[in-house]
């Protein structure tokens, strides 16, 4: 596998090592990061997304494409978490970010979230480059603007996510529907959320 992921299993106490260090890194104030509203959404962001990065590895190396719609599960609520996490870390009360529901296309263009976005575009790259550094993926060489190409999977897994009436990554309804790829986009979700997490304020807003 091309990702080069950081242990995250062991004992809740070495989970809980980790969070008492980034609140160390982003407390000027005193105030511990890992025990905020943020933190909680932003930590099961990644839990989920990281989730999404297990079945998307089981899909490309073992072929198991009954996988496919639990793995754009797993990213949509990821990603819905990530915004929200986002936005209450940048100032926004909880309540108006959790009004938002399941819009993740919404939260995508507030300014809020302008330097989670700037990040997700460099992390699509990265991905995009690790993907043809593996030999994994032979059409990732054409793929020209890795970060545009991203843009238009989380808009799709965005509006799939949200789409009322029909929630077509959960139920067995509406299967005529067009869903992306997955290795750039989750890769890149991933990345972003293991980013947050260890570095929150490359997220906040100045």
């Amino acid at each position: 596998m091309f990702y080069k992921h950081l242990p995250t299993g062991g004992s809740q106490g070495a989970v809980q090592k980790v969070a008492r260090n980034i609140g160390d890194i982003v407390s000027d104030s005193g105030l511990d990061f890992s025990k905020t509203e943020a933190w909680g959404f932003l930590s099961r962001a990644k839990a989920f997304l990281e989730a999404a990065e297990v079945l998307k590895t089981e899909i490309v190396t073992h072929n198991r494409i009954t996988l496919f719609a639990p793995t754009l599960h797993n990213a949509g609520h990821g990603l819905e978490l990530l915004l929200k996490g986002c936005l209450i870390h940048n100032g926004v009360p909880t309540a108006d970010a959790v009004n938002y529901r399941h819009n993740v296309n919404a939260m995508w263009e507030l300014p809020q979230v302008s330097k989670l976005r700037e990040i997700a575009a460099i992390n699509a790259k990265t991905t995009h480059a690790e993907a043809l550094a593996s030999g994994l993926y032979p059409d990732a060489a054409t793929v020209a603007d890795p970060a545009k190409l991203f843009e238009e999977y989380r808009h799709e897994l965005g509006r799939l996510h949200a789409e009322a009436g029909k929630f077509p990554l959960r139920y067995p309804t509406h299967v005529d529907e067009r869903a992306p790829r997955t290795p750039l986009l989750v890769g890149t979700l991933w990345r972003t959320a293991d980013d947050y997490v260890k570095r929150p304020n490359e997220f906040r807003m100045i």
